[in-house]
């Protein structure tokens, strides 16, 4: 799959990924054309590069855009996204970065909140296909034409209130979380509901309605409160 990050260096360049823990030693010992990864506080570098590093990718943002160099360099990438011996291509001009043999698959997180601020959760069952026991927001894959007719769908499947009694409070920017070789593109949004009578599909054994703050301390699907930081931040739309 392709990853869209924030260019800083132009230049196309593939090979695989070395992940240094150590500031000043970034020299894996392997032979063969590599792809640096390492923190964005670490950049630019202070000393030289080894001579196999062809590209390199930064986690998080530097606080200070350096010039151009010798090699393409890109930015903004989680930690979670890229594994140490994977196979990467780094594009330095166009923003990207391909993982090879990841695929990528869409779906949407729908937090819906009650008038006094609490959201609910639901814990998955042990029938679905995929994270069981885990907490989540009404979630499901992309399948409709949009990711906001998705969410009306799997909000009225999974809790039994249609989308005339849901007022849509805020969209969010996708949030990618991986698992294992799928990295998920997730399409949050926020309902406001005016009644809490939630109808269980067999999805999930129960739910909760929370503080928001509790979503950080739970056994949850992957970046849940990411997801919920997403669209917890974007004012409620007027009119």
């Amino acid at each position: 799959m392709t990853l869209p990050v924030r260019p800083l260096s132009p230049g196309w360049a593939g090979g695989t990924v070395h992940r240094t823990d150590d500031p000043l030693r970034w020299d894996s010992g392997r032979p063969g054309p590599e792809v640096l990864v390492l923190p964005a506080l670490w950049w630019p570098p202070a000393h030289s590069l080894p001579a196999n590093v062809r590209a390199a990718v930064l986690l998080g943002v530097p606080t200070v855009r350096p010039l151009p160099g010798p090699i393409p360099v890109v930015a903004g990438v989680d930690p979670d996204l890229v594994r140490e011996g994977e196979t990467v291509e780094v594009n330095g001009s166009k923003g990207t970065i391909s993982i090879a043999g990841v695929r990528e698959v869409e779906v949407v997180t729908a937090f819906l909140e009650r008038g006094d601020g609490r959201i609910l959760l639901l814990e998955r069952s042990s029938k679905v296909g995929s994270f069981r026991g885990r907490w989540a927001g009404v979630s499901g894959f992309l399948e409709a034409t949009t990711p906001l007719e998705q969410a009306y769908r799997e909000v009225e499947e999974e809790t039994g209130l249609a989308r005339g009694r849901l007022e849509l409070r805020a969209s969010g920017d996708p949030v990618l979380a991986r698992h294992e070789n799928v990295v998920y593109v997730v399409h949050p949004f926020r309902f406001g509901v005016g009644e809490v009578d939630v109808r269980l599909d067999w999805e999930h054994v129960r739910c909760e309605w929370v503080d928001p703050s509790e979503v950080r301390h739970r056994s949850t699907v992957p970046k849940l409160d990411r997801a919920w930081e997403a669209v917890a931040r974007v004012p409620t739309p007027k009119g």
